[in-house]
């Protein structure tokens, strides 16, 4: 399962939402934040901080993660058999 398209939407309290992949950088930044290897994300905030660095490479979002968290209502994740 490739973790590149690991999103199919990130979804905002505001009712908006933003379609993302992963880049192998948000991987690798992920992996030295929590020092494991991606394939051990097993919590939520694993989930959303992988979003997070998604959308702040993108130019999203100007929010620290505590500040950006506050604004998702949920992340939508692909089908691993897609």
């Amino acid at each position: 399962f490739p973790y590149t398209t690991l999103f199919r939407s990130i979804n905002f309290i505001d009712g908006t939402s933003l379609e993302v992949k992963c880049s192998a950088g948000d991987i690798v930044k992920w992996e030295s934040h929590f020092d494991i290897g991606v394939d051990k994300l097993e919590k939520v905030t694993h989930l959303f901080y992988l979003a997070w660095l998604a959308v702040t490479r993108l130019k999203k979002t100007g929010e620290g993660f505590d500040g950006w968290i506050d604004l998702v209502g949920d992340v939508q994740v692909a089908d691993p058999k897609d």
